[in-house]
């Protein structure tokens, strides 16, 4: 999803936010020292301080802003029960305001495991990722057959142009597909960017909405992220600590499908620009 940082769209951004605080001055009293720092696709986020407390608000303006609000915070929500005790965590939920497209977080201190990348520090970023993935889904997990016809409709929206020889390798694979798959509350979004590794442990930010998803999804996904900032490509460093996480058959057979398809999804919506070596490897070139 592409995100603006121009200053005309944070200008703009800005105005609406205080615009919804003088309509409603209860709410316009808790907040001050508000800076947009991004926007995309009718949304925008802020840096602020709520009640005396350094936070992260997200004002949403499109049509389905009750519905993402809800499923954002709710997700923040269910997580954090789940990690409640464990060395784990999201940022607390401040405020909601569903009607109006408006939440409140904690804004989280520390380096983002992007930020550690490009430091050359992969092997804490990935043993960070693989520690709350452990502990977010350890509770929660369920087996549930492999969703076939999803994946197969989800892999043909994409299977053009740049993509189609990947995704005729992906069909191959297929035929060995697991017959079941882990499903749990995992993140829905999950990549370097959105992990804050700290001493009290990693926390993830900007979960997705959308609940029960195949372990794998947040696996790949995140391995995927490492891969982009490691020269050597995607290396069994990256791939063996988050794999562990699966049984052994299912990491073996779904690996090469989900990342597959994650790679597809990229070409085709980059016209194949900035993937050519992942492309490359993955095909065995």
């Amino acid at each position: 999803m592409a995100r603006s940082f121009d200053t005309l769209d944070l200008v703009a951004a800005h105005r609406r936010l205080l615009d919804f605080f003088e309509e409603r001055p209860h709410l316009g009293a808790r907040a001050s020292g508000i800076e947009a720092f991004q926007t995309y696709h009718q949304r925008a986020v802020f840096r602020l301080t709520w009640d005396g407390r350094p936070a992260i608000a997200k004002l949403i303006w499109h049509s389905e802003k009750a519905r993402a609000v809800s499923g954002q915070t709710g997700a923040l929500k269910q997580i954090a029960e789940a990690l409640e005790g464990r060395p784990a965590h999201v940022p607390e939920v401040l405020h909601i305001a569903p009607k109006a497209g408006l939440f409140v977080i904690s804004f989280v201190e520390g380096p983002s495991g992007l930020e550690h990348l490009r430091e050359g520090r992969m092997a804490e970023v990935v043993d960070a990722g693989r520690q709350w993935l452990q502990e977010a889904t350890r509770s929660n997990r369920m087996q549930k057959p492999f969703p076939m016809a999803r994946f197969i409709r989800a892999l043909e929206t994409c299977a053009q142009g740049p993509a189609q020889e990947v995704a005729d390798r992906i069909r191959s694979l297929l035929e060995n597909a697991p017959e079941t798959l882990t499903i749990a509350a995992g993140h829905g979004d999950y990549w370097p960017g959105n992990l804050i590794l700290s001493r009290n442990g990693p926390t993830a930010i900007d979960l997705s909405g959308h609940r029960d998803i195949p372990l794998i999804e947040d696996i790949t996904r995140f391995a995927s992220g490492v891969c982009e900032h490691n020269e050597a490509g995607l290396t069994e460093a990256i791939t063996a600590p988050l794999l562990s996480l699966l049984p052994e058959v299912e990491a073996m057979r779904s690996f090469d499908l989900f990342y597959g398809l994650a790679l597809t999804q990229k070409l085709h919506a980059s016209g194949g620009n900035g993937y050519s070596q992942e492309r490359a490897r993955f095909l065995g070139l």
